[in-house]
């Protein structure tokens, strides 16, 4: 009997050793009892087909394109908003010369009532920094030059570049001066002006107030 005892126990032990999966170590084939390490192992070698690469690389290429465009139009209008920030100043500039020498004009020489040209002539009533009393002062376009044309002493200065409009009229009936002043770049931006500028000290008006070569500019300091 304790034989046959110990024979089944050791059988027992036996049978036990061989099925019984011993701890700490996956199941057979490296894997674990859930089967995770097969199914990311799997994972990992499967990668992407060429079909996704393609429609990957086609989708950021149409964005890429969208991007492109948006960053080429936003830098084109700005330099179009710099180049008319330019035109706008530089015509502003002339404009504001051309009136204040054409309010103490006592005399319109060129053109006359009723006429457009593309100068103007004029005698100014008082003295400046630059210019002297009675002094024949011409505003007139060559090329695309606005130029200023001193008599006492004679001398030539440019008022503005890339002038591409300037004209002069002058009331028929009454002494009023309209300036049109247009600029304009090669690569298509422009620039007009036009103003109304009333001479103040010519000898009499019927229709503006005079002041009998009286009115003078006076520049603050």
């Amino acid at each position: 009997m304790s034989s046959m005892r110990w024979s089944q126990n050791s059988d027992r032990e036996k049978h036990d050793g061989h099925d019984r999966p011993s701890e700490g170590r996956g199941s057979r084939n490296g894997r674990s009892p859930f089967g995770l390490s097969s199914f990311a192992f799997s994972l990992s070698r499967e990668g992407f087909t060429l079909i996704e690469m393609v429609a990957v690389i086609i989708i950021l290429s149409i964005i890429s394109a969208i991007t492109i465009y948006f960053l080429v139009n936003s830098a084109k209008q700005y330099a179009v908003m710099m180049n008319q920030r330019v035109l706008f100043e530089e015509a502003q500039l002339a404009m504001e010369r051309m009136c204040r020498e054409i309010r103490d004009a006592k005399a319109i020489l060129s053109p006359s009532g009723g006429v457009s040209a593309s100068s103007i002539v004029f005698t100014r009533t008082h003295s400046t920094a630059c210019d002297s009393a009675n002094e024949t002062i011409t505003f007139r376009l060559t090329g695309t030059t606005l130029e200023k044309v001193k008599t006492s002493p004679s001398a030539v200065s440019p008022l503005a570049e890339r002038v591409s409009t300037f004209s002069v009229t002058r009331g028929a009936t009454e002494d009023e001066i309209k300036i049109v002043l247009g600029l304009s770049l090669v690569t298509g931006e422009n620039m007009t002006l036009q103003t109304k500028v009333y001479p103040k000290n010519l000898p009499k008006s019927t229709t503006h107030k005079h002041f009998f070569e009286n009115w003078a500019e006076e520049i603050s300091t």
